[in-house]
């Protein structure tokens, strides 16, 4: 899940930054969107593609209704962060409190839910990962 989620905000983060055309050299151009690729952008995709794979496998272990909003609430978090970060965009005080929601959002889902269609209850990342080991 901890991958999943690191793929996934890595790959957005690079391939903002890699269409970033003014900052860095650009390997081609797609003309149909005047869209400048940059090796950034394409190394962006390449963690975005994993984190498709990686999505794919957690969805084949898990119900839907735990394991979808929990990885999208972790992937939305991050991403406000390293927005704010490396991009210098605002935080408002609407973002804070729709993230602070997110997160106790996760939370509920976390104590209410097992999220493993027909097997034990998932306690953690621990059990996450030793559950897809077994497998």
């Amino acid at each position: 899940m901890v991958l999943y989620v690191l793929a996934a905000v890595s790959g957005s983060t690079l391939i903002k930054y890699g269409s970033m055309a003014e900052r860095l050299p650009v390997l081609f151009t797609v003309p149909v969107f005047n869209l400048a690729v940059s090796l950034v952008l394409l190394v962006g995709l390449l963690f975005y593609g994993i984190s498709f794979v990686l999505y794919i496998v957690l969805l084949s272990r898990f119900d839907l209704s735990f394991i979808s909003p929990l990885l999208i609430g972790f992937v939305y978090v991050l991403l406000m962060l390293t927005a704010a970060v490396i991009f210098k965009e605002h935080f408002t005080i609407m973002k804070t409190v729709g993230a602070t929601l997110v997160l106790a959002g996760i939370l509920l889902i976390l104590l209410g839910d097992n999220g493993v269609t027909g097997q034990r209850h998932a306690k953690g990342e621990a059990d996450v990962l030793q559950h897809i080991s077994e497998e």
